[in-house]
């Protein structure tokens, strides 16, 4: 993603999450906040979020990164690297949307975006 490109994108995703927290306390509710500090939720926590999850099964780092679109490795290693890792990125944010969306997770806010 360029770097013009992925600012949008940083900028779309920060909105989104602001209209959502402001809605929520129109409607007399606290919110997403953070559950230690207490913040609305914003982007940054959410990729926090995802990299802790992925650690604890053993998740290999680069594919973690890969998987958020981030660029891995020296300039030297990306000339060399020969796959994109699509399969093993579409299984790994399966499991991440299968963690999100279980019920029995009470440590998830489940955001309803209409």
């Amino acid at each position: 993603m360029t770097d013009s490109k992925n600012k949008i994108a940083k900028a779309l995703v920060n909105a989104v999450m602001w209209r959502m927290q402001v809605a929520e306390e129109k409607a007399g509710r606290q919110g997403y906040l953070d559950t230690q500090t207490k913040p609305p939720a914003v982007p940054l926590g959410l990729r926090s979020t995802f990299h802790d999850w992925a650690a604890e099964p053993g998740i290999e780092r680069d594919l973690a990164e890969m998987a958020l679109a981030q660029t891995v490795g020296s300039e030297f290693e990306r000339a060399y690297r020969r796959t994109d890792m699509l399969e093993k990125r579409r299984a790994l944010l399966q499991r991440w949307e299968r963690f999100l969306s279980d019920s029995r997770q009470d440590r998830v806010a489940h955001l309803n975006v209409s």
